[in-house]
């Protein structure tokens, strides 16, 4: 009678050890999964972040007159910001050369189309270079009723940003002129 009743015990100890360690992996299993999935929605969030800073110059807006559909209009100041920020980042990560957007580089360029010219590699640009290229193109001159006007002039993006499809990044953005 005694053995039996240690015999039960003995079982109750082992059945409860399994259901603790069951109850061990059970917990580790799901807080791996919760782990998992919240560092994904962290990285999505990190890459949204950083693709809204270039994507914000993309699209259409309402105007004021009548309600009309027109592009998105950034001035020469915010391309350059954007060709420096472009710059600064493709140094943090490394690339020292210039060189083209492609899905297999996260090299970020700038290109910029005025007139018939196009500035490719504005990231690249020397800073003297860039304040040349703000000095003549920040302001237009248009003959009006009342004798010659300055207005801001105006730039659009004209394609959609182009992606790294390894890096899902922004690396590639063109303006022209509005």
């Amino acid at each position: 009678m005694e053995n039996a009743s240690k015999a039960l015990i003995m079982a109750a100890e082992i059945l409860l050890g399994v259901m603790i360690i069951s109850i061990g992996v059970y917990l580790f299993d799901t807080m791996g999964e919760y782990s998992a999935t919240t560092t994904a929605e962290i990285e999505e969030t990190q890459i949204a972040n950083f693709n809204q800073q270039f994507f914000k110059y993309y699209g259409t807006t309402s105007s004021d007159n009548g309600g009309n559909i027109e592009p998105i209009r950034c001035t020469i100041h915010e391309i350059v910001g954007l060709a420096n920020l472009a710059n600064k980042l493709n140094t943090q990560n490394g690339i020292e050369e210039i060189g083209q957007a492609s899905n297999s580089s996260s090299y970020i360029q700038i290109d910029l189309k005025i007139g018939t010219h196009t500035y490719k590699n504005l990231e690249a640009m020397s800073q003297s270079e860039l304040v040349q290229l703000v000095k003549n193109n920040s302001i237009v001159y248009t003959e009006g009723p009342s004798g010659t006007m300055a207005e801001t002039k105006y730039f659009k993006c004209i394609d959609e940003p182009r992606i790294n499809e390894n890096t899902k990044l922004v690396n590639y953005v063109k303006f022209v002129e509005f």
